[in-house]
């Protein structure tokens, strides 16, 4: 009896196992894709990865989805984008530093421009193809809304030249939330329309309009959707209903808020057991323009206290806006039987930002009111965001490129993982891969006459089918500004600009808190290489030298 049993759970298994396999081969449409990327969110503000904001909807994602603990941005806003439009590094696509406007600029100002390297001209080369581009060559309807930040000045650098069908935005590097004054529809300037207008809504509304628009007119034909918010980026300008919903739950401060996280995290399996909260930041601060430590909470006056509340009650509220409307969008596609063939990504261009004071940059009156906001939070609640890890938005310790991921596919996740988290690390471009990948499609080896650099990307559709894989068994590397890192299994090097190699373990320290660059002499010197080597084939260059080359150092001369 016991071996009938045995042998039909073994039957059972076998089968569920199949399933997933089996309905891939019946479904022989390409999945839709959307691309979700918010801005200057930290690690730890989604509920789903043991954060302080009410997200059910990105929650309800990530719980029929998967959630990823170790995949990397670039560090900064645009080479982010520059590196999830085309799957390539920053560098190689003619961004590896910011983008430069050229707008106004004397034609001798540009005329040098081109001369230096093309890796830090400061727009997205014309000689790289983007991920919309290759997906319209695949029979996608391409499509997006939001913030561009890839080049801003010569139209042949804007969304609608570079692969997309429709661009309903902005170009620059950031923007009023009430009233943009950078906003386009394709090619042309508009101005905002509606009562209340609020870029976030906005960006969901004329999205959900092109997705309508695509089904109408080309029926079931897979679209690509890449939704740029620009929520939670400065200025901080919450909508009043959604400043009042979080006004009065951030007055046991910063010191309490951390612990809470972290426990909440390590109860969710979003970070190991051993994982310790790194220090609240001390008097060493990287971005220069702060030489004093983050103050304990009680330390501040009780009028203080209730204006840090009323900023982070602001940033809550932004975040909260922005799961409202991924519920909206999600909505829709239920409602047009679109959910279950399309794989949506959630994700953050770089870790919170710290580049004010401690205490944050705002008039406390302005908080809470429609047109009007504040503009930096502070480093003490970006650490607040980033728990439990070092650093911040620029650098490449873990709190300035660690990312949440969600990703969520119906048709294509493996059943028996749903709700899995994934520790295996990776980077942007692969979720450029994964898109080809499920789109059926690859890159050309050749591009506008020219040949195309090697890819670092790899497809996630393995992990997505329940493979257990690592992605990159061999190292990866990323730079912004001099700071610079390279992850290899569990080690991970790292440095800030002209300061020494740290070396951490990440499976034992998770927050980078021991280094053993003393202890592991020839594992750094193997990971040092390794970077040399991609700086060469990327076209890195010491930030010394290429700060030159700086957008910043442009605009002064």
């Amino acid at each position: 009896m016991k071996i009938v049993i045995q042998f039909a759970i073994t039957c059972f298994i076998a089968l569920e196992l199949m399933i997933p396999a089996m309905a891939e081969g019946t479904k022989s449409a390409k999945p839709n894709i959307i691309l979700v990327l918010v801005d200057d969110m930290g690690w730890a503000t989604l509920g789903s990865y043991g954060g302080f904001v009410e997200t059910p909807n990105l929650d309800k994602l990530a719980s029929h989805g998967l959630r990823f603990t170790q995949f990397y941005n670039a560090a900064r806003c645009c080479p982010s984008r520059a590196s999830l439009m085309t799957g390539l590094h920053p560098h190689e696509t003619g961004i590896g530093h910011m983008t430069f406007k050229r707008t106004g600029k004397s034609p001798s100002v540009i005329s040098e421009r081109m001369k230096i390297p093309q890796a830090y001209r400061g727009w997205l080369s014309e000689y790289i193809p983007t991920l919309p581009e290759l997906l319209r060559n695949a029979g996608y309807g391409t499509y997006m809304t939001g913030k561009w930040h890839l080049g801003n000045s010569d139209q042949k650098t804007w969304p609608t030249q570079r692969g997309f069908d429709h661009f309903y935005g902005f170009l620059e590097g950031t923007s009023d939330y009430f009233n943009p004054k950078d906003l386009h529809m394709d090619n042309k300037p508009i101005q905002p329309e509606g009562g209340n207008y609020y870029t976030t809504d906005a960006f969901t509304n004329q999205a959900i309009q092109f997705l309508s628009t695509h089904r109408s007119i080309h029926g079931d034909n897979p679209f690509f959707l890449y939704l740029a918010y620009n929520a939670p980026h400065f200025p901080l300008q919450a909508m009043p209903e959604d400043y009042k919903k979080y006004r009065g739950r951030f007055k046991q401060g910063w010191d309490s808020i951390r612990q809470e996280i972290i426990l909440r995290q390590k109860q969710i399996g979003i970070i190991p057991k051993n994982t310790d909260l790194s220090p609240r930041p001390g008097a060493s601060n990287k971005l220069g323009n702060q030489d004093n430590a983050v103050p304990a909470w009680e330390s501040l006056t009780p009028e203080q206290q209730d204006q840090m509340d009323g900023i982070m009650a602001t940033y809550a509220g932004m975040v909260d806006r922005v799961d409202q409307n991924i519920g909206r969008l999600t909505k829709w596609l239920e409602n047009n039987g679109q959910m279950e063939n399309t794989i949506i990504f959630f994700l953050s261009d770089n870790g919170a930002e710290a580049e004010t004071t401690n205490l944050g940059d705002f008039k406390f009156e302005n908080l809470g009111q429609y047109g009007k906001g504040g503009n930096k939070y502070g480093r003490a609640w970006a650490n607040v965001s980033n728990t439990p890890f070092r650093e911040f938005k620029h650098f490449t310790h873990q709190g300035g490129i660690q990312t949440p991921l969600i990703i969520h596919w119906p048709n294509g996740i493996n059943p028996l993982i749903k709700n899995s988290i994934v520790k295996h690390h990776g980077f942007l471009p692969d979720i450029v891969e994964t898109c080809l990948d499920v789109a059926c499609t690859q890159r050309p080896m050749n591009f506008q006459g020219r040949s195309l650099p090697k890819v670092d990307g790899k497809s996630l559709k393995g992990l997505l089918n329940g493979v257990d894989h690592s992605l990159h068994p061999e190292p990866i590397c990323i730079e912004h500004e001099g700071n610079k890192m390279v992850r290899e299994g569990n080690w991970k090097l790292v440095a800030f600009n002209d300061e020494p190699w740290e070396l951490y373990d990440i499976r034992l320290d998770f927050s980078e808190s021991i280094n053993l660059i003393q202890k592991q002499p020839q594992v750094a010197k193997r990971l040092q290489i390794a970077y040399e080597e991609w700086c060469k084939r990327a076209g890195v260059l010491p930030w010394s030298e290429a700060k030159a080359y700086s957008v910043y150092e442009t605009k002064k001369k």
